[in-house]
């Protein structure tokens, strides 16, 4: 019934594009989906759906990579990952990763993370200060009205913020001085408008 019901909410959202239709691979897929449908051939109408789903989700993990800042003075910035994962990974949810490097060998990932169930564990953990009481799973911060942990262990730093309720920002730095400083500078400069934008 799960899977029969993604065709059909997929498929409703196809009778309601415009008549000018986005002439791409996954219009072309859902077209092809409904078409299915309407022949009764439910089995096809879920391959060619599903298909179009994993496209989409791949689609809105590569514009994800948009809210990534350039790199810093003295920093070196690779090329941003979007994914669209698997259950295994993040409980099958949409991700965008940026790294960067400088010439100390210190290096700093940032990633962002929506739609996957491990947000609403971090969110838990956000709501509960008694988990990180003692500091050992770091302190509670206030990220631009955002809830953020930080976990500080001198030349290694973790930041974990939760945008809006529904998305994960993390910021990891090693082998840097004063990386917690470090993972707050970088997490400032990510665009979270554009972010807001992309998964509203």
């Amino acid at each position: 019934m799960k899977r029969f019901a993604v065709v059909i909410v997929a498929l409703f959202f196809l009778t309601s594009l415009s008549s000018v239709a986005l002439a791409d691979e996954i219009s072309d897929q859902l077209k092809q989906g409904m078409q299915y449908y309407q022949e009764g051939k439910v089995s096809q109408a879920i391959g060619e759906v599903e298909f179009a789903l994993a496209q989409m989700k791949q689609k809105k993990a590569d514009l994800l990579s948009q809210v990534f800042p350039e790199a810093p003075a003295g920093w070196k910035a690779e090329k941003s990952e979007g994914q669209a994962a698997g259950g295994a990974m993040f409980g099958g949810g949409v991700s965008a990763t940026r790294r960067y490097k400088n010439d100390q060998r210190g290096h700093v990932k940032i990633q962002v993370i929506t739609d996957s169930p491990l947000i609403q564990s971090v969110g838990m953990m956000l709501s509960n200060p008694m988990f990180l009481q003692g500091g050992k799973q770091g302190k509670l911060v206030r990220f631009k009205g955002n809830k953020a942990v930080i976990k500080d262990r001198g030349e290694r730093a973790e930041f974990q913020a939760l945008i809006n309720g529904k998305v994960l920002l993390q910021v990891e730095a090693g082998r840097v001085k004063n990386a917690a400083q470090v993972v707050q500078d970088f997490a400032n400069q990510v665009n979270l408008d554009k972010l807001k934008e992309l998964t509203q």
